[in-house]
């Protein structure tokens, strides 16, 4: 019952291929690995575990044999329904139900949870580790590893969630940031005699309406990817080979680029984009980004991969940046970022080569970041220029696009319950502008704001409507601004409703104040 090629045609290896097409994924429900000090090795061998296998040809996931742990195959294993050989085709991150992207239905649907990890994540931990890959410490001390916030650059795995039809890669499990998505297909799991005897004999006549056959039915019409689309799919697949192949570990904050790339890059990218060189940026799969600049005659490909607000690789074609050197057109695609998703960038004169101090293309870089100065969309880079003063623009910048941004924030998609014999619920999915937001109060707001509250005499749960933020002071505010994000994982809805009734933006409003009556540095 081990399928041997995908439904493209492309051959594939099962178990006994190793690389970065192979992927585990381990789930966190599982107490075994959670809680207990099992090894690396055994860790897809647990109750619930998964092991594919990604297409090199279409980018199809293929759920391969379940590894026992004597190593045999399980084969006819009645336990596995939907088993080996059960093919999830890639689609794109708006065809994935509302399910996979509120805090709420995840937790309710039944869907698994974990992290998914390619085999190149084994390579990475053996460096981090100083040790080799068949020496990796156990689950326990990894999952440490990926969730402390010093190895956020540490790439090859992601928080993941999968169903019967759906797996959904995530940037952030808080912000439910998907990345990546693949539905089933249905129909390709191969077929095993005991298993249909079994699934007949345990046949439920109200199958038909389970919740996550009717979520298949209701994403279907979603499922109908341009080809446009599927390119840009393909496009992040090959961009994935070649980061693990020649990839430059930048490790650095897209707002700091002065500081991580030379002069003469900074000089030339910001020629190069000043004259039109580069392509739009196109968003490909696994949060990598690709974008193409035109230099001479010669188009090089540029594929930036992002962690938060954090840069963890870039890969370039030229000559430079196979040799390990962040090329100009690396600074291009950083500042079409910059364009793109409408943060800035500031560039010193003193960062640029000496004979470019009066000329115009110092200025055109500076004076770029004064167009974009707020955050619109996913990425959310802090926009602020260092002092030794506390400065919360990276949180006020927030408040044109809540309050002129053409999209809504939010909306409520509603889940079918009827069959239940319940009401049907709603789930509050957030635009790509709120979940930045979330993301980055998530990863700098205070991480101790209920200590900050109650030193100013405040309940965790207290109502915003009530308090007086004219007379509140930057810390206070920070806390309760996130405060709110948090309880938005306890109470979904409340940020809506926060944003609805313009107290968030009241305290954003109140921080910029502050910030304006506080000397910035060196003045």
């Amino acid at each position: 019952m081990v399928r041997r090629q995908c439904v493209c045609g492309g051959p594939l290896k099962g178990l006994r291929h190793t690389g970065p097409e192979m992927f585990g994924f381990i789930p966190s429900s599982s107490l075994a690995h959670y809680n207990y000090d099992c090894s690396f090795e055994m860790g897809v061998t647990l109750p619930g575990g998964r092991v594919l296998e990604q297409c090199p040809n279409c980018g199809a996931m293929v759920l391969c044999e379940y590894p026992t742990l004597d190593g045999s195959l399980r084969g006819d294993d009645p336990l596995i329904t939907y088993g080996p050989g059960t093919v999830y085709e890639q689609c794109d991150i708006d065809a994935v139900p509302v399910t996979y992207r509120s805090f709420r239905a995840l937790m309710s649907s039944g869907v698994t949870g974990g992290i998914m990890y390619s085999g190149a994540f084994r390579t990475n931990l053996a460096e981090v580790f100083g040790t080799t890959e068949d020496k990796l410490p156990s689950w326990k001390v990894v999952k440490d590893a990926v969730r402390d916030p010093m190895h956020n650059t540490m790439d090859e795995w992601w928080y993941a969630s999968i169903g019967r039809n759906f797996i959904v890669l995530y940037e952030n499990s808080k912000v439910l940031l998907p990345v990546s998505a693949w539905h089933r297909i249905p129909g390709t799991e191969i077929k095993n005699a005991n298993i249909v005897r079994i699934n007949e004999l345990n046949t439920d006549p109200l199958r038909v309406h389970a919740l996550d056959t009717v979520e298949m039915t209701i994403s279907e019409q979603a499922l109908d990817i341009p080809d446009e689309r599927r390119r840009a799919l393909a496009l992040g697949n090959s961009a994935r080979k070649r980061m693990l192949d020649s990839a430059i570990h930048v490790d650095r904050e897209l707002c700091d680029l002065p500081q991580w790339a030379s002069p003469e890059s900074l000089e030339r990218g910001a020629v190069l984009i000043r004259d039109g060189h580069v392509d739009s940026l196109i968003e490909t799969a696994f949060g990598i980004r690709h974008i193409e600049v035109r230099d001479g005659e010669r188009t090089e490909q540029v594929d930036i991969l992002m962690r938060h607000d954090v840069l963890a690789k870039a890969v370039c074609t030229c000559a430079d940046a196979q040799a390990k050197r962040i090329c100009p057109h690396i600074v291009a695609a950083v500042l079409e970022m910059a364009r793109y998703y409408s943060f800035r960038i500031l560039i010193p004169q003193d960062r640029l080569p000496v004979r470019s101090h009066r000329s115009s293309d110092a200025v055109a870089v500076e004076d770029q970041g004064d167009n974009y100065n707020h955050y619109v969309d996913v990425v959310a880079m802090v926009r602020e220029e260092r002092n030794a003063h506390p400065d919360y623009r990276w949180l006020s910048s927030f408040i044109e696009p809540f309050t002129m941004g053409d999209e809504p924030l939010y909306h409520v998609e509603f889940m079918d319950s009827a069959v239940m014999g319940l009401p049907s619920v709603g789930y509050c999915v957030y635009s790509k502008t709120v979940l930045g937001f979330i993301d980055l109060v998530i990863n700098r707001g205070d991480e101790d704001y209920l200590d900050t509250m109650r030193d100013y005499g405040l309940d965790k749960d207290v109502r915003l409507d009530i308090l007086n933020v004219d007379s509140m002071d930057a810390r206070l505010l920070c806390a309760l601004i996130t405060m709110a994000v948090y309880r938005e994982r306890r109470n979904e809805g409340f940020l809506a409703e926060c944003l609805e009734n313009g107290q968030l933006v009241r305290m954003l409003r109140r921080l910029r104040a502050l910030d304006g009556e506080a000397p910035q540095g060196g003045q």
